[in-house]
């Protein structure tokens, strides 16, 4: 789900970063459907415009933050208790 989105926004990530650099982009399908302050403001125009549907909703970024689930960096999600 969302490959078509992920893959428009890769393709046109460097434009968005030169331009919307911490603003949040709205994509449905191939289509770029506008760039919001807030996340909110996004996904309102999302249904707005297209109902209930699956959307990207992303925050343009230079660098993406790594995130870490503690659980499986110690190895805990397989634990036997």
């Amino acid at each position: 789900m969302l490959e078509q989105e992920i893959a428009h926004y890769e393709s046109i990530k460097d434009d968005l970063i030169r331009h919307y650099d911490g603003k949040f982009v709205l994509i449905i399908g191939n289509e770029q459907l506008g760039v919001f302050d807030k996340s909110e403001d996004a996904y309102k125009r999302g249904i707005e415009l297209r109902g209930n549907v699956p959307m990207l909703i992303r925050q343009v970024r230079q660098h993406e933050p790594v995130e870490m689930i503690p659980a499986m960096v110690l190895g805990l999600i397989n634990a036997h208790v």
